[in-house]
């Protein structure tokens, strides 16, 4: 068994995990789910549960989409404008994700009523923000450390708000959120 094929069978049962959590969330409620019961309905022990996600919070928001070694090497050495690259590295850790239109709108139900889970959401959001950032610290310098962060989150809520509009419009493609990601930093550069 190839590591490729070993990685798309780990991806599609993490995928079924969450799809089981985001089902039993909208079916009775986020708080009477529990690990064992989204396990059960996976059809996977609660053991094998805990290999893929840590709790039941995780599940239904998902591993978040992280840079590989490749992109973040790129990005640090890149001489492009930042703002192309920026949004070319958020698009592409997406497109490596494949994310699924129907899974955000789900978690987009669960969330809207359970509060909690926002924070849980920010908290995965500001990790991905710390990691781009810390790849703009190198590629700009440590003097510019603040300018880096700052970047890195705005360029994350950029790739937060294009992912849910892609989700809302069922025209766009994910090849969009791309451009879009670039739009969005170039009209809140404009506005400075």
């Amino acid at each position: 068994m190839t590591s490729n094929l070993r990685d798309r069978r780990r991806q599609q049962t993490a995928r079924d995990i969450q799809l089981a959590a985001l089902r039993l969330s909208l079916k009775s409620g986020y708080a009477a789910v529990t690990t064992d019961s989204i396990a059960a309905e996976a059809g996977i022990s609660t053991r094998t549960f805990f290999n893929y996600y840590p709790n039941k919070q995780a599940a239904v928001l998902g591993t978040p989409p992280q840079p590989d070694s490749c992109t973040a090497e790129w990005i640090v050495a890149s001489d492009a404008p930042l703002i192309d690259d920026l949004a070319c590295l958020l698009g592409r850790m997406l497109e490596l994700k494949e994310p699924d239109r129907q899974v955000v709108r789900m978690i987009e139900q669960v969330w809207d009523s359970t509060p909690e889970l926002m924070t849980v959401f920010r908290n995965s959001m500001d990790s991905i923000a710390q990691t781009l950032g810390g790849m703009l610290v190198r590629r700009l310098g440590v003097e510019r450390e603040v300018e880096a962060m700052l970047v890195a989150e705005l360029a994350t809520h950029a790739l937060s708000h294009a992912v849910r509009t892609w989700a809302a419009d069922e025209t766009m493609t994910l090849e969009d959120i791309t451009p879009m990601i670039r739009d969005t930093l170039r009209r809140v550069g404009g506005l400075l």
